[in-house]
């Protein structure tokens, strides 16, 4: 019987979820530590002209004041992202994930009855990687949980948390990772 078993005992199962929460943030937290170094490189050699406004959300000015990573906080990169955009979050992730991983068919398709859209990444006939974009407001699990059962590799990304700029690397890094590229 493992140590979490033993603690928790039959209290397990109502603590998954947030389990699971904090298993993907920690998970996230490694990814962006690592992905920071890879971003401080690209920046010194390939300087971005500074980010176009987009309709979804407002551009924000770069003070310079408040803490940020090379993918979320107050200031908006100069690196692309989901923001500075010319077209909305869907356009955005069709075009990274075709330009970053083009040896995958990739297909997309709304899921019923939520805000969420799944992304699935094929090698021939099988599937190589779910990717769930999903709104900050939703708790939905399902998918999740279901790609875990199958063994199936999974990687969510939120288009509407505020001060997460699911910039180019960020989104390609993160899929990489999951796809174990």
């Amino acid at each position: 019987m493992s140590l979490l078993s033993k603690l928790l005992g039959d209290s397990k199962k109502e603590l998954a979820p947030v389990l699971d929460a904090l298993k993907e943030a920690a998970q996230k937290a490694g990814v962006d530590s690592l992905l920071n170094d890879v971003q401080a490189s690209h920046n010194a050699q390939n300087p971005q002209p500074a980010p176009q406004q987009n309709a979804y959300r407002p551009q924000r000015q770069e003070s310079g004041s408040a803490a940020s990573g090379f993918s979320w906080g107050d200031d908006m990169p100069a690196e692309e992202n989901q923001y500075s955009f010319q077209g909305n979050y869907l356009a955005y992730f069709d075009m990274v994930f075709s330009q970053e991983f083009p040896q995958y068919r990739i297909t997309r398709e709304p899921l019923p009855k939520s805000r969420s859209t799944v992304y699935s990444f094929w090698q021939g006939d099988r599937k190589a990687l779910v990717a769930e974009l999903m709104s900050e407001n939703s708790e939905a699990n399902k998918l999740r949980a279901s790609c875990r059962a199958q063994g199936l590799p999974y990687v969510r990304f939120y288009y509407d948390h505020d001060g997460w700029w699911n910039t180019r690397s960020y989104v390609a890094g993160r899929t990489r990772a999951a796809l174990g590229l």
